[in-house]
């Protein structure tokens, strides 16, 4: 009887240290996968960023088009788009300076 609780304890000893391998494994896996995560988050918020900028892009070259019907016209067009953006600009900076004084 004392063999077979010897044997039964030698048993359980070796599952036990099977399964606290496992367990660290997991828990390994489980940080490798946090990091991961927390990577990709940060790639999907960069990537949100240049779609908008690159939709903004293709805004700004439709518009461009539109008003140009040549060449020559496109480029004056896209310039004054950017001179118009920039007054746009200044002018929601101090609306924002006017509201902070307020």
């Amino acid at each position: 009887m004392a063999r077979q609780l010897h044997q039964v304890i030698r048993d359980l000893r070796q599952k036990i240290a099977i399964l606290a391998s496992d367990r660290d494994k997991a828990f390994d896996e489980c940080a490798r996968l946090k990091d991961e995560n927390e990577r990709m988050k940060l790639q999907l918020e960069e990537n949100g960023r240049e779609l908008a900028t690159a939709r903004m892009e293709v805004d700004f070259l439709t518009v461009s088009h539109r008003l140009a019907d040549s060449p020559e016209n496109l480029i004056s067009a896209r310039r004054r788009l950017q001179r118009l953006i920039a007054k746009i600009d200044r002018c929601v900076a101090l609306l924002k300076d006017d509201a902070d004084i307020s």
